[in-house]
């Protein structure tokens, strides 16, 4: 197993983490998958960058996908190697998901909820580059999602527009490890005429707790009516 190495700020990037038979093979059991289930379309207007985006959420993935839950384990077991005590994000609706990013289509800026987060690319399109302010944070203690904390970050965010962000486009294979609660990181609009592709798997110590665990998941993985507010900043 290559070893991981996460650099000062927080990111490693793995180039041809998979081969393209191995994505062209996972691609293929997607797109079946799919074909038989209607996928919600997510869409969070938010000022600069919206979010837009369908989504395979990890229960799904655990019911209907082996091939993604077995990646998620290989993954895990490179993650850990790095950090022993990282454990696969307990919330399974979150822990590993399939995003497919539409023409169109882009993610906002965030912090994720988890510590760790890898982000394998399956194709290329045009657009739909990861933009990311690695190790960006201000942390007010060890919560990720207080008041203090949430208000801190929408000040600091104010900082990004002095500095360039490490930009990070997709391609079959390619993943992304990083540390997801202090890196803010945002998607490009897709613009070519095809999905982007990636997948999501999520990694955290044991015991994390998340405030607004209820109201972020409908948020991020349902169509249905939510709270119009991102719940990771605002409420």
């Amino acid at each position: 197993m290559r070893a991981l190495t996460l650099r000062r700020d927080g990111v490693a990037i793995v180039e041809t983490y998979l081969d393209d038979a191995a994505c062209t093979a996972l691609l293929d059991e997607i797109h079946a998958y799919a074909a038989r289930h209607e996928l919600p379309l997510i869409v969070r207007e938010d000022g600069e960058r919206a979010l837009r985006y369908k989504v395979i959420d990890g229960d799904a993935i655990h019911e209907d996908l082996p091939s993604l839950v077995a990646l998620y384990e290989r993954v895990g077991a490179l993650v850990r190697a790095s950090d022993a005590t990282l454990i696969p994000l307990p919330n399974r609706t979150a822990s590993v998901n399939v995003n497919l990013t539409p023409p169109g289509g882009e993610y906002r800026w965030h912090y994720d909820r988890n510590a760790v987060t890898a982000i394998l690319f399956l194709n290329s399109v045009g657009g739909g580059e990861t933009e990311m302010y690695a190790n960006h944070r201000l942390r007010l203690g060890r919560a990720k999602d207080t008041l203090a904390q949430r208000a801190l970050d929408r000040i600091w965010r104010f900082f990004t527009r002095f500095t360039a962000p490490l930009v990070v486009a997709p391609a079959p294979g390619r993943m992304i490890v990083m540390r997801g609660d202090r890196c803010l990181h945002s998607v490009r609009r897709v613009t070519g005429i095809e999905e982007r592709i990636n997948v999501i798997m999520t990694f955290d110590t044991p015991g994390a707790r998340f405030r607004a665990e209820e109201n972020l998941d409908p948020y991020l993985y349902s169509k249905t009516a939510t709270p119009d507010f991102d719940p990771n900043y605002r409420g």
